[in-house]
């Protein structure tokens, strides 16, 4: 005689067990100088709320200890209680947030939660990303070769400047102007590549009205300029083709502030390589005025 058998039961895959999860998931992670935090409580496939926020990895404290604190206590805001599992998106992460009083869930966190605290990180480095302000200057010597460019970028809302510096050898002060100018534009695509996408209104400031007026009329100062300086001015344009970039001019050695720290660091780099100084006291140096222009900006 046939046996009984139970009834067959429908195993859950990992993907759906994954999707069926909920709770509180956190996401830490370090992206263009900043570290970002995102927390968000989710039931199965529903996002019930989200917490993000961000923090300049200078001022983080060790093992950006600060930006995993504001997590924490986006979490105890969520849940009170402390009745939800909580889950980290990555597991070096759970360790740090351990150590800061919170039962981490060491299994995969829920589907929900690890879309919507990725993409709460990519829209917060949107928002932060969407105006940049570029000062730009340049400085000759008459004693050598050397040419030394300077650059800020100021993206605003409290965000660091970040500067840059460069010496080359040759060039007139317009053809110097211009190439600060391109270099600036290709310091801000390194921090964040939407810079000369169109998705950030970008504002170029420079001292030159001459280089300035050439790049907003291409075909002016044909005959007063040299050949150097107008492929300067083809490579910016190329540069900033699909950029949404204004190019203006101030008055130098004026009241704008980033202008005359630009030109600072234009000074600083001709100087330090003409005294043949070693790279780390520049960088040492240009640190210290940024931090001191940054505070003026503040104030």
């Amino acid at each position: 005689m046939p046996f009984p058998t139970p009834f067959p039961r429908r195993v859950l895959s990992a993907a759906e067990a994954v999707a069926k999860r909920s709770g509180l998931t956190v996401l830490v992670v370090p992206r263009r100088g900043l570290v970002l935090w995102a927390v968000a409580r989710t039931v199965e496939s529903t996002v019930l709320v989200i917490r993000s926020g961000w923090i300049p990895v200078a001022s983080a404290g060790p093992r950006c200890g600060k930006a995993y604190a504001e997590a924490v206590r986006a979490v105890t805001e969520l849940d009170p209680g402390r009745n939800e599992p909580v889950f980290s998106v990555v597991d070096t992460a759970a360790e740090l947030l351990l150590e800061l009083g919170l039962h981490v869930d060491l299994s995969y966190p829920p589907a929900a939660g690890v879309v919507a605290t990725e993409k709460a990180v990519t829209d917060e480095l949107k928002a932060l990303f969407c105006r940049l302000e570029i000062a730009t200057d340049a400085s000759v010597g008459h004693r050598t070769s050397w040419a030394g460019h300077g650059w800020v970028l100021d993206f605003g809302k409290g965000l660091p400047l970040r500067p840059g510096l460069k010496a080359v050898s040759g060039g007139s002060i317009l053809e110097s102007e211009l190439r600060a100018i391109r270099l600036a534009l290709g310091a801000a695509k390194n921090v964040h590549t939407g810079v000369l996408d169109g998705s950030c209104a970008v504002t170029v400031s420079s001292d030159n009205l001459t280089a300035v007026t050439m790049l907003k009329e291409a075909d002016s100062h044909r005959g007063h300029s040299t050949v150097a300086c107008r492929e300067e001015v083809q490579r910016i344009l190329t540069q900033a083709a699909f950029a949404d970039v204004e190019f203006r001019w101030v008055k130098g050695h004026a009241d704008h502030q980033l202008n005359v720290l630009a030109d600072r660091l234009a000074v600083m780099a001709r100087r330090h390589k003409e005294a043949d100084l070693p790279l780390e006291d520049t960088f040492r140096m240009a640190a210290g005025l940024v931090e001191q222009g940054h505070m003026d900006l503040a104030a």
